[in-house]
């Protein structure tokens, strides 16, 4: 069996569920709320960034500390590499005029159309731009720790909820083939083959999508969940409704459930070659996946800097 045991002697933080739903309130929630009422005077994004927040909660989940060394070295003291992403107050786009809308906004205030595009494509960035870099993700990072804050109602348009979730992957165990596969190629058939062909260009970093096929593929364990009721009030509900304790073996935990309707006929047609029925309940689980081959992407690149939309200006942002 795989060793997905978390060194127990890198646990040093305790009373971890009381201290995660206070750094939520302290420091995702009331921040927000006090930008949310600044955003509706200026106009501007209220959406907190939620890399550095990440790592913070990323050390309370775990029980493990930081390193203090921000992006420059271990995200964990074990190792631990920690990603997240927040689809929370992403910027909205007007159908009509194509004009910026925030989420809290109800119509287009350029045009005053209701017709508006509401964006939920926040991703997790895996960069990888040397062999060492490569290497460092297949032999040397024990684990990646996946962090993502969604609306668990956003195909309602329901924005008063926030979910909060977080996945393992253990990056040398059997079941992280695909995971390894996945940066390999990317590496290899993407980024080197870009950088032949212009120099000059930097590849995109991976674009790691959250409960994408390529995501189940990477057997991820869930270790913790979170649902935040009211967060536009006065007293948002925390509730945890998923916590595996820090010192907890991961390797009997089953990974999630991929949804059926993630599959293309293909795949479809290849576990039903297997004897395969992922009809009874809808969903494909880890070892249902193990029959299916992963799906390698096509190139992606940044070819041209970003320019501000204003139409007076086409010169790069500052930063």
């Amino acid at each position: 069996m795989d060793k997905m045991q978390p060194d127990a002697s890198k646990i040093s933080i305790d009373d971890n569920l009381a201290k995660i739903k206070l750094f939520l309130r302290e420091v995702i929630l009331e921040p927000r709320r006090k930008m949310h009422k600044w955003s509706i005077i200026t106009n501007q994004t209220p959406n907190l960034k939620i890399g550095y927040p990440g790592q913070h909660l990323a050390s309370l989940i775990l029980g493990m500390k930081g390193t203090g060394t921000g992006a420059r070295g271990d995200d964990i003291v074990d190792g631990t590499e920690v990603k997240s992403c927040s689809r929370i107050d992403q910027l909205d786009k007007c159908k009509k005029c194509n004009g910026n809308v925030l989420r809290s906004q109800k119509n287009c205030p350029t045009c005053g159309s209701s017709e508006i595009k509401r964006n939920d494509d926040s991703k997790w960035l895996i960069a990888i731009r040397s062999e060492s870099e490569l290497e460092m993700y297949l032999r040397r990072i024990p684990r990646m720790l996946l962090i993502i804050s969604d609306y668990p109602g956003f195909d309602y348009n329901d924005f008063s909820s926030m979910r909060i979730r977080a996945y393992e992957i253990w990056n040398q165990s059997s079941r992280a083939a695909g995971f390894r596969n996945i940066l390999t190629h990317y590496f290899n058939n993407i980024f080197l083959e870009h950088i032949k062909k212009n120099p000059k260009a930097t590849p995109a970093p991976y674009n790691f999508w959250p409960d994408s096929f390529a995501f189940y593929m990477c057997n991820p364990i869930k270790i913790f969940e979170s649902i935040i009721t009211d967060i536009d009030g006065d007293d948002p509900g925390i509730s945890i409704t998923h916590y595996i304790e820090p010192n907890r073996d991961r390797s009997s935990l089953a990974s999630e459930s991929m949804p059926s309707s993630l599959l293309v006929e293909e795949e479809k047609e290849c576990l039903r070659a297997k004897g395969v029925d992922f009809c009874v309940d809808g969903t494909i689980d880890e070892t249902m996946r193990g029959f299916l081959p992963i799906r390698l992407g096509k190139a992606v690149s940044h070819l041209r800097k970003y320019q501000r939309k204003t139409g007076r200006s086409t010169s790069p942002k500052r930063k």
